[in-house]
């Protein structure tokens, strides 16, 4: 089982909201059945998973995410789940969108 945290592309301070920048990240998983159950298992429920939408031209199908803050990415990687970049993110992405789901 392969479980992914990477850190949320162009997730920067907002213009008039709070003055600090606050990272988020993504757990994401080779699939959806490996991906719920991990989620759960460093507690996070399953109505917080953000699906994948309609794959399209700049979109390619995959499995979606979770949002995490520092604390929840700390206990996934804790608990097994891969470091990557969202740059490796977006690579698995269209490796799994080419048929092939071997590991990035």
């Amino acid at each position: 089982m392969t479980v992914y945290v990477y850190r949320l592309k162009g997730m920067g301070a907002l213009p008039g909201a709070y003055s600090y920048n606050v990272p988020w990240f993504g757990l994401t998983a080779d699939t959806e059945d490996e991906l719920h159950p991990f989620a759960e298992t460093v507690g996070l429920y399953r109505h917080f998973y953000r699906p994948r939408g309609a794959a399209g031209p700049r979109q390619p199908p995959g499995v979606g995410h979770y949002d995490l803050d520092q604390g929840e990415r700390d206990r996934a990687v804790a608990n097994g789940a891969r470091p990557i970049t969202w740059r490796q993110r977006e690579r698995i992405l269209r490796k799994h969108a080419a048929g092939d789901l071997s590991a990035p």
